[in-house]
């Protein structure tokens, strides 16, 4: 069923598949931004490539918000399809493929939001240390 469902949308509307297909390879392409950089950052001597953690944060949570948007029109396309008068539906379901791209969606944003909650400098126990250790400054 998921074959015809498939064949019927990319005939009755394929403006939707290519929008989705489009957003799909710039979360395929956020993807890998966020691997070069988290391989960058933990490749070498030293910890001087931390910087990089925060834009792999980043890049993997936009690319969880791309496949979140790729994954919506796609259902409103096949919401749209079934509701059409020129199909005749008795039942839909949505197969296991679709499950494994809402998890791959959910895996993506929450590993880019706990990247970048790791990257950030940790605050201090006391905020007025900070400006306690200031130099004062001096009046001309």
């Amino acid at each position: 069923m998921s074959h015809v469902m498939s064949t019927h949308l990319a005939f009755f509307f394929p403006e939707y598949n290519i929008s989705a297909a489009a957003i799909s390879i710039f979360s395929l392409a956020f993807i890998i931004l966020g691997s070069l950089c988290l391989v960058g950052s933990c490749t070498g001597k030293g910890k001087g490539r931390d910087y990089l953690l925060k834009p792999a944060g980043m890049f993997f949570a936009f690319a969880g918000l791309c496949a979140f948007i790729s994954l919506e029109v796609m259902r409103q396309s096949v919401k749209r399809m079934i509701e059409s008068e020129e199909t005749i539906w008795i039942e839909h379901y949505y197969s296991w493929s679709f499950a494994c791209a809402c998890s791959g969606f959910v895996l993506l944003f929450l590993t880019g939001i706990a990247l970048l909650l790791l990257s950030m400098p940790q605050m201090p126990r006391n905020p007025w240390e900070t400006c306690m250790d200031a130099e004062p400054e001096q009046a001309e």
